[in-house]
């Protein structure tokens, strides 16, 4: 027998016993994954646009990784239709240091076995550069950022993409298109809080109303048999209803933080809502007959272009009938939003008495010395500068939707999705906020419509200012009320309002 040369050479039984336990509980691999009832059916679900909604805990983040983990290592103990490795999947989370870093990394780590990893060793399969999980099957799990740029998405095919809370709507888009060529799969797994909500409205609620085209999990904290229920009880005793179900049952917020979810009902006016039906399709100008017409926009250079195209009475209602949303992305001159706001008059056949728009648009250009105000001018669109007291604006507008003097047509689909989705903003920490007092501005994210409508309401006088009748007065006319309010009588009322502009608003040199 060869002795060893030195102490150093001897295998030390107790220290790899204990190592080789250790990397058991902390790295146990796919294989020993026990996923829980509601984990199972996210797992066993074949549809290949998936929505996994989960409260704080429920185990959403364990199950959507797992699921990355089987697909990428080939190893699916619930489906046989998935495509044979090697897979290249993504995983985009909300940030790299607190999501990909804390959350994400750790958990391939766990779940992913030491035979996929190239020598067996997570540092040499994963490249830091890249942010890259590379199999020894060649399958491939990529890790990004909803900090990054839209344009770093683009790229070659993905066969799954998951995404680690709600992701930004452009981040989104164009993670769809890498899984064109795969036909693919993608699934988002969050705990709906306030911060976006386009999943809400495009995914979420069409599931509501019966579209099956996207399965949706939703997943109670309670649910994790690794929770203790008292100890979640006692730790969110002091929430309010709506916090705890959104934290601990994945409920989506309806009206905390929304700036109007009180005052604007999005519900048919016949329901005491401030929604009324599209009048395009119908005779506009028997409809309109005895109102007055008015524009109000909202400019955008990098961001939309919006008109929204409305009408007044005597009593002071105001109908929202019509929109002109220009994207963006669409990235169009002045000129251009000047002839498709032609065309729009030209087609409805109105004069409006004039339009107001967001009173920035005086600035002048450092380079041309012209301004956005001067070039809609000369291609005919005269356009007053709105009050711009944002709390103001904000204030009026409440108060209008609330009395029943102010009503948006279903056939305005953008400004009604920003109706709905239109907050307060916050602070970007908890820290902050508990040193700060709560802001009272909005938040700066797809509000165009509701910039262009705030300037629009504030060309308007107070409800308690029109004529010589009060507010209550008006409610009980017997004409049709802002309170019930009789579509067809209101569409027929022959008194016209007259053509005036109110200078205090609009200024004199209008």
């Amino acid at each position: 027998m060869t002795l060893p040369k030195s102490s150093s050479e001897i295998l030390d039984i107790p220290s790899l016993t204990e190592k080789l336990l250790r990397g058991a509980v902390s790295n146990p691999g796919i294989d020993a994954y026990k996923p829980h009832a509601s984990q199972e059916k996210f797992h066993c679900s074949i549809a290949k646009e998936k929505l996994y909604i989960g409260g704080n805990r429920s185990g959403k983040t364990t199950g959507a990784i797992a699921e990355d983990v089987m697909r990428a290592c080939g190893r699916h103990p619930y489906r046989t239709d998935l495509p044979s490795p090697p897979v290249y999947g993504r995983i985009v989370a909300v940030d790299f240091e607190e999501g990909v870093k804390k959350m994400v990394i750790p958990e391939l780590q766990k779940w992913t076995p030491l035979s996929m990893l190239r020598n067996g060793s997570w540092d040499d399969s994963y490249d830091k550069q890249s942010r890259t999980l590379t199999l020894v099957n060649g399958s491939f799990i990529e890790l990004m950022s909803y900090e990054q740029e839209v344009e770093k998405f683009a790229g070659t095919s993905r066969h799954f993409v998951h995404f680690d809370e709600e992701p930004p709507e452009d981040i989104y888009d164009e993670c769809m298109m890498r899984l064109v060529d795969t036909d693919g799969d993608y699934w988002i797994a969050m705990t709906p809080l306030i911060e976006l909500s386009w999943v809400k409205d495009k995914l979420y609620d069409p599931w509501l109303r019966g579209d099956e085209s996207v399965y949706v999990l939703e997943v109670d904290t309670e649910e994790n048999p690794y929770i203790q229920i008292e100890v979640l009880n006692r730790l969110t005793r002091k929430m309010s209803d709506e916090q705890k179900d959104t934290r601990t049952k994945g409920t989506f917020i309806t009206h905390t933080g929304l700036i109007y979810g009180e005052a604007c009902k999005i519900v048919s006016y016949r329901e005491g809502g401030n929604i009324v039906p599209d009048i395009l399709g119908a005779d506009f100008k028997a409809f309109t007959a005895g109102w007055s017409h008015f524009v109000c926009m909202d400019h955008g250079l990098h961001n939309p272009t919006v008109f929204l195209f409305c009408c007044f009475d005597s009593m002071g209602r105001i109908i929202v009938y019509d929109e002109l949303y220009i994207s963006g992305r669409e990235k169009r001159l002045v000129k251009d939003n000047a002839r498709r706001y032609n065309q729009r008059l030209e087609a409805l056949g109105i004069y409006p008495i004039y339009c107001v728009g967001d009173p920035n648009i005086q600035n002048r250009n450092a380079v041309t010395g012209t301004s956005v105000q001067t070039e809609y001018a000369e291609h005919q669109v005269m356009i007053a500068l709105g009050h711009n007291d944002v709390n103001a604006g904000i204030t009026r507008t409440q108060n209008r939707f609330s009395e029943g003097y102010l009503y948006i047509s279903e056939r305005c689909v953008e400004t009604l999705k920003e109706l709905r989705n239109y907050r307060w903003d916050r602070y970007a920490s908890s820290r902050l906020a508990a040193r700060k007092n709560k802001k009272e501005v909005p938040l700066k994210k797809n509000d165009h419509c509701m910039d262009a409508l705030r300037y629009g309401v504030m060309s308007r006088p107070a409800i308690d200012t029109i004529g010589e009748t009060s507010v209550g007065n008006i409610i009980n006319a017997p004409v049709a009320g802002p309170i019930e309010f009789d579509y067809e009588l209101v569409f027929s009322n022959p008194e016209n309002p007259g053509h005036k502009v109110y200078d205090e608003v609009l200024g004199t040199e209008w």
